[in-house]
């Protein structure tokens, strides 16, 4: 009952075109199936290099206007739901997903103050996603962020943007990466210092490797 009043207090629509969508299923409910066919992805290689040894990533966040606003509505207008629609994307590149090697999948992590403000963390979504298609667990809770700092999105210059992410996570279970090589996941990379930061506290913990895959690259 509480979902059919949700339903008619806040219609579904189409976050592109604005027409009427569906409930059902979640991956059209925000992105109607016409529009869904111009949410079109490609496998593409950026080099965070040293820290991170592959990097992956499917739109360019400028370039991508659609995958643009779907990501800014899910991180900032908090639309958990837009997850769903990025399954699809990423049930796309099953196969290169799934060629990668990596023991564990690890999402980059939220401070507890701004998962409290958003309600979800959107690296964890995908990382869910991501899991589901390579069948290699998520590490819970393996990254801590230990400082909270002015969001990247706000910081503009790239020394700036750097200084805004160092000694900013902690391992918490060194044990557990011992060796291994982890698959960071995360939304948006643009200098990639969130990335790296992160790369660099599980490398300094132990892990053998770290690989890096984001939706979009600005």
């Amino acid at each position: 009952m509480s979902k059919k009043i949700d339903s008619l207090l806040f219609p579904s629509f189409c976050i592109n075109c604005k027409t009427g969508t569906p409930e059902e299923p979640p991956s059209l409910r925000w992105l109607c199936l016409n529009c869904h066919k111009l949410l079109i992805t490609r496998w593409q290689k950026v080099s965070f290099k040293p820290e991170i040894t592959e990097s992956y990533y499917i739109f360019d966040y400028q370039k991508d206007k659609l995958a643009k606003k779907l990501i800014h509505s899910l991180k900032y207008d908090f639309v958990k739901e837009i997850a769903d629609t990025f399954y699809v994307s990423l049930e796309s590149e099953r196969f290169n997903l799934r060629r990668l090697t990596f023991d564990f999948i690890a999402p980059v992590p939220l401070h507890k103050r701004r998962l409290k403000e958003r309600g979800f963390n959107q690296s964890e979504l995908i990382a869910k996603k991501i899991a589901e298609i390579t069948e290699i667990p998520i590490l819970d809770n393996i990254v801590k962020r230990k400082i909270y700092r002015r969001p990247q999105m706000e910081v503009k210059n790239r020394e700036a943007r750097i200084k805004n992410t160092q000694n900013i996570f902690e391992c918490l279970d060194v044990e557990k990466i011992k060796g291994k090589t982890i698959l960071l996941v995360d939304d948006v990379a643009t200098t990639g210092a969130t990335l790296k930061e992160c790369a660099r506290t599980l490398k300094s913990a132990g892990a053998h490797s770290v690989l890096s895959f984001t939706l979009a690259q600005d």
